[in-house]
């Protein structure tokens, strides 16, 4: 029995080994994209992240800001991108091999972007840019200087994010499983739990039992049951298995690469994540199952597929990964987890199927509460709130309750009201491919149009911004996440605190800096001007700088200043000063 595990074991690690060099770059075409680091990194490709897998790879800058980051490739500046959110400031490098890579959440450009960039942002008056540029404007060669490391956009520590795209789709590749950079790393994913799921169809929708969990021990990368008994098991079943990975000198957690699935020796499912497009990278939601994933420190992946997937992350699958056995039939399960560095672990147990009588049976449909995964849903709870479902918004056919929220005890205040019931649709633990649109046919002359906002309410009994369009009489919004509405509004301004005194002596300072704050619906938008003239905002994390220097504010003379900010709801606030520079 031994040998024949080992020679599955051989079998499977050739078909990774194999796969992996069949789509591999050119491990010298490219060069590492920072100087003078430890070369760690914190997280991997395809890791799961809330509704997206991560789309590159995150080197670590040693816990601080400021160290070069370099060209990987010869090739030319082919975007660049400034924003307070997302890649925070990021550059993009297209390459003659046909592909194009990215550096996101700089800290600074190089000095010549830098000044291009401030020249387009005063042309166009932006504080954000998005910028493409042709072949001639910042060509670069491999191990040039482009920028130093950072901390910006949303970033929650400095590091550098880097991906590796086809140009021509803009697919990002998986730079470590195709052989470009090779961390050290012997370290076999980590196998924590399994769980079981039996399932029943009825009336051709799925439904799906509560979960049986088993803990596991393990034995170097060999992991098996703590129980001696085999699971039991219903008629048609699958597993989820949770499982993450670790590398060699940190700490950090990551995603695992490859799973496969294997009953009575026979591979019935795999999963791999070597690349993907970005219109597909919501598809985590139903690879994971997402319960467990929402809240795990590992990733729980769904050894099935859903009704509504792709086969893009499945290079094989049967039977959509349902387990099929019979009463009293003993069948072994062999689930390998393989890391992007090919390190392996594996999971043996057994099987054995109970009796019928011990089988689950799938609940009765109720028309009213089911939603078609393949088919658009309009509901309307009364004359007040409506939600509108668009077809392939969900991952499988199931049960959607949308009711009002009985004896839900909001927080409220003078400036926070509750203006209608509160209304709930589905539940969190169910993820949305597409958004819905939630409305609310609502009238109020005491409150300004723009300044409703339709809340969700937290756990706490909070109520959270979520937006909304107010067009005749209805009040809409699309949201991709199921949760509690109701209708609020925000007539507060924003608030505006100078990091200096009206009139201070500046001239050893090469920054002027202004705390902005909003109490529900967020700053939105911002803008100032000195001496009259517009000037660049550089926001992040509520925080609105202007740099003196490349403002070329000069001249040991007084200055005035004004900016001007409005939150998502229109409410407007507005400071005025003098400094001396």
């Amino acid at each position: 029995m031994r040998f024949l595990r080992t020679i599955s074991l051989i079998a499977i690690t050739l078909s990774i080994c194999w796969s992996a060099r069949a789509q591999e770059l050119d491990a010298d075409y490219y060069t590492y994209p920072l100087l003078n680091t430890k070369r760690y990194y914190s997280s991997n490709f395809g890791e799961m992240r809330p509704n997206h897998f991560h789309s590159g790879v995150d080197f670590k800058t040693d816990g601080v800001e400021g160290r070069t980051v370099v060209a990987a490739a010869d090739g030319y500046i082919s975007r660049i991108f400034q924003s307070p959110w997302g890649f925070g400031l990021a550059l993009y490098i297209t390459h003659p091999n046909g592909t194009t890579t990215v550096y996101a959440h700089l800290q600074k450009f190089r000095d010549d972007i830098a000044a291009y960039v401030y020249r387009e942002r005063h042309r166009l008056k932006r504080h954000n840019i998005d910028l493409y540029c042709g072949a001639t404007t910042f060509p670069v060669k491999k191990g040039d200087m482009i920028a130093l490391s950072g901390n910006s956009g949303s970033s929650a520590g400095p590091h550098l994010h880097f991906e590796i795209r086809s140009s021509a789709n803009q697919k990002t590749l998986n730079m470590i499983s195709k052989g470009v950079y090779q961390p050290t790393d012997d370290i076999a994913p980590l196998i924590d739990k399994i769980h079981y799921f039996e399932v029943d169809t009825v009336a051709g929708v799925p439904r799906h039992s509560k979960a049986a969990t088993y803990k596991l021990k393990a034995d170097g990368t060999l992991y098996s049951l703590e129980q001696e008994t085999p699971i039991s098991v219903g008629r048609k079943g699958y597993f989820v298995v949770e499982v993450s990975d670790r590398k060699n000198g940190t700490t950090n957690r990551y995603g695992v690469h490859n799973i496969v699935a294997q009953v009575d020796g026979q591979t019935y499912y795999e999963y791999r994540n070597d690349g993907f497009l970005f219109g597909n990278t919501r598809y985590c939601n139903a690879i994971a199952y997402y319960p467990i994933q929402r809240s795990s420190r590992n990733e729980a992946m769904r050894l099935a597929e859903l009704q509504h997937c792709i086969k893009e992350f499945y290079p094989h699958m049967v039977d959509r990964g349902v387990v099929r056995t019979e009463e009293g039939q003993h069948r072994k399960v062999r689930i390998y987890a393989t890391d992007d560095c090919l390190n392996t672990s594996t999971l043996e147990f057994e099987i054995v199927g109970k009796p019928d009588s011990e089988c689950f049976s799938g609940e009765a449909i109720d028309k009213s509460t089911m939603v078609y995964y393949h088919k658009a849903t309009r509901r309307s709870v009364d004359d007040v709130f409506s939600v509108d479902i668009p077809a392939l918004a969900l991952y499988e056919s199931t049960d959607i309750i949308t009711q009002v929220e009985e004896g839900s005890q909001v927080k409220t205040s003078l400036i926070r009201p509750l203006l209608t019931k509160v209304y709930s649709v589905g539940n969190k633990d169910i993820p949305l491919h597409k958004s819905m649109t939630i409305s609310f046919r609502y009238a109020n002359s005491n409150v300004k149009p723009q300044q409703l906002a339709i809340a969700s309410v937290n756990n706490k009994q909070e109520m959270v911004y979520v937006g909304g369009k107010y067009k005749d009489g209805v009040l809409s919004v699309k949201t991709s996440t199921f949760d509690k509405f109701c209708i609020t509004c925000d007539a507060t301004a924003p608030t505006i605190t100078p990091k200096f005194k009206d009139g201070d002596n500046l001239s050893s300072s090469k920054r002027i800096e202004f705390q902005l704050k909003d109490n529900f619906s967020g700053v939105d938008s911002y803008s100032a001007t000195i001496d009259g003239k517009w000037v660049a905002i550089d926001y992040a994390k509520g925080i609105a700088s202007i740099n003196l220097i490349d403002e070329g504010i000069k001249g040991g003379v007084e200055h005035s200043v004004t900016i001007s900010i409005s939150d998502a709801c229109g409410n407007k606030a507005s400071w005025s000063g003098k400094f001396l520079k």
